[in-house]
């Protein structure tokens, strides 16, 4: 048997995986479907074309898919550290592990895919957006810490 400490905080990591894969999928409905500002590879597939535009559909699909699939790795993870375990773990400790998790997926598309490897920005043709991307998401990072420590 795993020891209810070892399984609180594999449901933790559980919930920063589920976090990483429902901001990914948050960024693409919202900012990808709905308010079309960019899409997962606009900078190397330019949306203003049919061609380009049906790339960046088919390619944020498959981010989707791929990323619902870590939504269900993290819930899963969750399930099973949880599933007849003695120890119950907060809500607050659980919400702050899910958007820890949050902000590390908008950290690093922040840095990563805006800045180093220049994939997308946050609004397709303009820089101007990604630094308040990247605060938004190190204010998701830092609600999520304190969330956490309150709920443990």
């Amino acid at each position: 048997m795993v020891a209810s400490t070892t399984r609180s905080r594999l449901a933790l990591v559980g919930g920063g995986v589920l976090g990483i894969g429902l901001s990914a999928v948050l960024d693409v409905i919202v900012f990808h479907q709905i308010l079309q500002t960019h899409h997962l590879l606009s900078n190397i597939y330019d949306p203003g074309t049919l061609d380009g535009l049906q790339r960046n559909v088919y390619y944020d699909g498959l981010f989707s898919l791929a990323m619902l699939g870590v939504m269900g790795l993290g819930a899963s993870v969750i399930w099973w550290a949880t599933n007849h375990s003695s120890y119950r773990l907060s809500t607050a400790a659980v919400v702050g592990s899910v958007l820890i998790g949050m902000g590390v997926f908008n950290t690093y598309d922040g840095i990563v895919d805006h800045y180093v490897l220049g994939i997308h920005d946050a609004v397709h043709g303009t820089t101007i957006w990604n630094p308040p991307w990247v605060l938004v998401s190190l204010v998701l990072l830092v609600a999520g810490g304190v969330l956490l420590q309150r709920g443990r």
